[in-house]
């Protein structure tokens, strides 16, 4: 058989699957509405009457998270070097 024919042969039996699928999605299989823009959110805020929110208060988790991430990466960088120096001296490190 030719690949042309066997893609043919695909199409068609494709199409009458499609055509014998019902059309409609069971509700719990349905994604959920997309969150709303940021853009939405403040021009909703930015209204006489009520306050606006800062840019900047959606992104201090992110930020906190950095610096965490951060801070961890610091102090195991510095008891790593700390337990090298005291095996290079000869002296018995304080932590396994």
């Amino acid at each position: 058989m030719d690949w042309r024919k066997e893609l043919e042969a695909l199409r068609s039996e494709t199409a009458a699957l499609v055509s014998a699928t019902p059309a409609t999605v069971p509700e719990e299989a349905r994604a959920p509405a997309p969150a709303p823009q940021i853009d939405d959110v403040l021009s909703t805020l930015d209204k006489p009457g009520r306050l606006a929110v800062q840019p900047d208060a959606f992104v201090l988790p992110e930020r906190a998270h950095q610096e965490r991430f951060r801070r961890e990466r610091e102090d195991f960088f510095s008891s790593t070097m700390k337990r090298a120096r005291d095996l290079a001296e000869g002296r018995a490190a304080d932590e396994p």
